[in-house]
């Protein structure tokens, strides 16, 4: 398992709620609990990302969505750059 900023925050709530006087089985599966609801939460992150560029594009399906990143990416798009949207005037200055 990785040792960045999540993991040793997630020891912490583990040491902080189970203390020493749990046994390791215990702070175990409450350290795997954890884990797993930081990637689910990632997860539905990314979907939800992947939803609003969607959205953004124009694209009405999944189908549509890859089809659209496929282009992107064979275009050199990359996740840095910015693409410029075409908004009507009253959402342009919103935006």
């Amino acid at each position: 398992m990785s040792s960045g900023p999540t993991v040793k925050l997630i020891d912490e709530l583990v040491f902080s709620l189970c203390g020493a006087t749990h046994d390791a089985r215990a702070r175990h599966v409450l350290a795997q609990a954890l884990h797993g609801l930081v990637r689910l939460a990632r997860s539905e992150q990314l979907l939800e990302m992947q939803r609003d560029v969607a959205r953004a594009m124009g694209a009405g399906s999944r189908r549509e969505t890859r089809a659209l990143m496929r282009r992107l990416a064979a275009h050199g798009v990359h996740g840095q750059e910015q693409l410029a949207l075409n908004l009507p005037d009253g959402e342009a200055n919103r935006a």
